[in-house]
């Protein structure tokens, strides 16, 4: 699948080197000093040099306009990748052949340098990456997952003397997202497992269960104890009932908290491309990980599964533009259940002993679920969670 590239502004104007700027002021000078002393070779020689500046330009903002005519398709296969992966990217360059000319050098980490009039390609984490046209591709390896933003693509042209340079934009921006590489199987197992107890684990993630196991209510007159839900009856200290109709399309609601405050030990900023950053942490990368592992296995089970942040906002299922953000407040997530929803897990930071008088509010029929990742404060709020009837797993623990 291939990125698109985005808009194409106007090349930037021309700028002065360091060169131009002294030639600049010598002629300002000579012009002066020989209005002011009378001295006539002074004023031709200032004239001259501000000519020659004048000329310089002038040549350099014809090839400016003449790279604008340069035509470049960059194609990044494929537009999704997961992390740890690379992808190819290729340019097809058509224009004006005294524009096409660019460096042999290739690859993201040579040391070779573009020439005066070059195609370069900007690259998150690398720097420029030289260009040869018409043709040309390189491989980019995902540092981490996220979505990232590669060019723009530039030619870049210095007048003649080196009095002047200046860049013309060729090619935009491509977007490619890096996916995260979800738990394995085993791990995930072992997390569950290890936290909410055999038989609930199983009914969860659809290991020995059918998809409609989760769906529970309170016993009736004339139920069958064959009916009973014991885990859900540990769980209320009320007998709890399989639900005796088929659920086509039951919903598993995933939360994944973003808050900044909740992952903070280790945070540091990722650079995803010319003005695009985000903030993440390791123990929110494995909170990602283990989010996109538990909605491939609950899809596996048979569920409809809806994932948001702590506030209730849709995330893409993707998840690799999920991102650390300020949000001060208690979570809210809990108003947007969906009234179809028979399973809902949460996956929280330090910051949930805020979220306690929240959580409290899910409904109880509900199979809950709490992984809880270790950060200071989340250990105090495991028991408290359990009294309520919440299910709680603890990574690493």
């Amino acid at each position: 699948m291939a990125a698109p590239d985005g808009p194409r502004p106007a090349p930037s104007g021309l700028r002065p080197t360091a060169r131009g700027l002294a030639l600049l002021v010598s002629a300002a000078v000579l012009v002066l000093g020989g209005l002011a002393l009378g001295r006539r070779e002074a004023i031709a020689l200032g004239i001259f040099l501000a000519v020659t500046v004048g000329a310089s330009a002038g040549v350099l903002a014809a090839r400016t306009v003449l790279a604008r005519r340069l035509h470049v398709q960059r194609t990044v296969t494929p537009g999704t990748v997961q992390e740890g992966g690379s992808v190819l990217v290729s340019f097809e360059a058509s224009g004006p052949a005294r524009t096409t000319r660019a460096t042999a050098a290739s690859g993201t980490t040579g040391t070779h340098q573009a020439p005066p009039l070059g195609l370069v390609d900007a690259v998150p984490g690398h720097g420029p990456v030289p260009v040869r046209a018409p043709r040309h591709e390189y491989r980019w390896q995902a540092p981490a997952r996220g979505a990232y933003l590669l060019g723009p693509a530039l030619v870049r042209l210095h007048g003649p003397f080196g009095l002047f340079s200046a860049h013309a934009q060729v090619a935009g921006t491509s977007r490619l997202e890096v996916l995260p590489e979800p738990l394995e199987d085993d791990e995930l197992d072992r997390v569950m497992r290890v936290g909410i107890g055999e038989r609930d684990a199983a009914d969860l993630l659809g290991s020995h269960a059918a998809p409609d196991d989760l769906l529970v209510r309170e016993h009736r007159d004339g139920d069958s104890l064959t009916r009973v839900h014991w885990g859900a009856t540990a769980r209320t200290g009320r007998l709890m009932m399989r639900q005796e109709e088929w659920a086509h399309d039951p919903w598993a609601v995933v939360v994944l908290d973003c808050r900044a405050e909740s992952f903070a030990t280790g945070r540091y900023e990722v650079a995803g491309g010319p003005g695009l950053t985000w903030h993440t942490s390791p123990g929110f990368e494995q909170a990602v990980q283990a989010a996109a592992a538990l909605c491939l296995r609950l899809q596996g089970a048979g569920h409809q599964v809806l994932l948001m942040d702590q506030d209730g906002q849709s995330l893409d299922p993707h998840l690799a533009s999920a991102v650390l953000g300020a949000s001060p407040r208690e979570a809210t997530w809990p108003a947007a259940l969906p009234a179809e929803a028979a399973a809902v897990v949460v996956l929280l930071g330090a910051a949930v002993g805020r979220d306690l008088p929240v959580l409290a509010t899910v409904p109880h029929h509900l199979q809950r679920v709490a992984v809880l990742f270790g950060a200071p404060g989340v250990q105090d709020a495991a028991p408290r969670l359990e009294a309520g009837g919440w299910l709680v797993a603890e990574p690493g623990r």
